[in-house]
């Protein structure tokens, strides 16, 4: 009842001592990884769930000499959500639905969205890089910008930190990533985030899959928007049924086909659900 394992090359990858490391296994979510969903709820940060949740599904990470949470939290915020996508296609399939309320306060109309991973998932970068340069203008002086971009982790503390101090966590952000910042005569600048206005904006370009926005329209007011979509907050809540379901349908299958609960829980998410529609569906 082993999960097949798909692999994955991952939007950016990492370098360890000068070399590229860029492919992964992935298995799909089992009986076991939802009661881990299922506990973890409301004591984790989403962002570090996402990391714990990936530690256990991958097989393998190059680069990394044991997958821990630690090894995921040194990927780029990108790898993460792509890893994330790949392991809903994997678990669930391609095509996801999604209901949404229009922003509009006038309005609140309820909207059915009907998406594809597969149209979620970006090319990977074509050329990666461990660090980037990038020039801004600063009261007419310019300066080079020595930056890599945000991973896991950095998301990660910077998180924490907005929950009592959002402006504190944007610099924190910028201070883990940007390595050096120069003036025309190669001097370093002692530089602020508002120096560097421009350089969020140039991670998101070079890190598309960080964040996936959809462009959407509204049915009934016609109105146009934008929203971002969360990889993990969309598969937290298609797999996070709650741990009385969980058990409940163990003990089901369990009871009918004599099964231990390590291999009912061991078996693929899907595969076991299909296994109790058809039980479901013989029982009078």
């Amino acid at each position: 009842m082993n999960a097949a394992v798909a692999q994955i090359r991952l939007p950016h990858g990492l370098w360890v001592n000068g070399a590229h490391c860029r492919s992964a296994g992935l298995r799909a979510l089992t009986g076991a990884d939802e009661e881990f969903l299922a506990e973890s709820e409301g004591t984790m940060l989403p962002v570090t769930r996402s990391r714990h949740l990936l530690a256990r599904c991958l097989t393998h990470l190059d680069g990394a000499e044991r997958i821990t949470p630690e090894a995921i939290g040194e990927l780029t915020v990108g790898d993460r959500e792509a890893l994330l996508l790949h392991l809903r296609q994997l678990t669930f399939g391609d095509r996801m639905q999604a209901i949404l309320d229009c922003p509009q306060p006038e309005c609140g109309e309820l909207m059915d969205l009907d998406l594809q991973v597969s149209d979620l998932l970006q090319p990977p970068c074509p050329d990666p890089r461990p660090e980037y340069d990038y020039t801004a203008e600063h009261d007419g002086q310019s300066l080079r910008i020595r930056f890599r971009l945000p991973t896991v982790v950095d998301q990660e503390l910077a998180g924490r930190q907005a929950l009592s101090d959002p402006a504190a966590a944007a610099d924190l952000l910028l201070r883990r990533c940007v390595k050096s910042v120069l003036n025309a005569r190669g001097e370093a600048v002692d530089w602020s985030g508002a120096m560097l206005d421009g350089l969020p904006a140039r991670m998101a370009e070079l890190d598309p899959q960080a964040e996936m926005i959809l462009d959407l329209v509204c049915p009934a007011c016609k109105v146009s928007f934008s929203t971002i979509f969360d990889a993990g907050h969309y598969l937290f809540q298609e797999a996070g049924a709650g741990l009385n379901r969980l058990y409940h349908e163990v003990h089901l299958l369990a009871w009918h086909y004599h099964w231990s609960e390590p291999e009912i829980m061991g078996m693929r998410t899907r595969k076991r659900r299909r296994y109790l529609n058809l039980l479901l569906e013989t029982l009078p």
